[in-house]
């Protein structure tokens, strides 16, 4: 037996995808992604962030949400339906499980917590995605919380969060496209 043609496709695609987005800008060209770097200036703290041109960051935006959303065939819950595909290997299945699991471990994490309440790493994604930089709807719960959370004095920080979380993404997405591959390999393509 042999894995089905249209799964093979979807792993197929899924592998393309990855290739194209980890071929994009963002990662080139720094030893240091994102972050930050802090010193003491007389008495307060100074704080510079790096992280990618906006530029960059939106061509991954417009890749990187195809494996978040639920209606696109490659996303990281919609490869699970491949699960019932006996001829996909268990190893292929323990792996997908594996990082899918620690993604949404890490984004269920608690970000900030203070006086307003308390965002996860998930908050801070989609209030980026959706809230600010993929859509543009008032009446969505990531608008709103954007619109809550993000001010003039701590827009650097929620922005470079936002950044560590499509670092964990990409990680994410980097290696179950590895497994795909072997996975491919194992049914004796690519």
């Amino acid at each position: 037996m042999t894995i089905k043609p249209e799964n093979k496709k979807l792993l197929e695609e899924f592998i393309k995808r990855v290739e194209y987005t980890t071929s994009l800008s963002y990662l080139d060209g720094k030893d240091k992604i994102v972050g930050g770097e802090g010193r003491m200036v007389g008495d307060k703290w100074e704080i510079n962030f790096f992280q990618p041109s906006d530029e960059k960051r939106d061509a991954l935006l417009f890749n990187i949400r195809l494996f978040l959303q639920d209606k696109d065939d490659i996303s990281l819950r919609r490869l699970a339906e491949l699960y019932d595909d006996p001829e996909i290997s268990n190893q292929w299945k323990r792996e997908h499980e594996h990082y899918r699991k620690e993604l949404n471990t890490r984004l269920d994490r608690i970000a900030v917590q203070g006086p307003n309440g308390k965002l996860i790493y998930r908050d801070i994604l989609n209030m980026f995605l959706y809230g600010k930089f993929g859509h543009h709807d008032r009446d969505d719960k990531s608008y709103k919380l954007y619109n809550e959370w993000v001010t003039d004095n701590n827009y650097e920080i929620m922005h470079n969060t936002f950044h560590t979380v499509l670092v964990w993404i990409l990680a994410v997405i980097t290696n179950i496209s590895i497994a795909s591959r072997e996975e491919l390999q194992r049914h004796g393509t690519k």
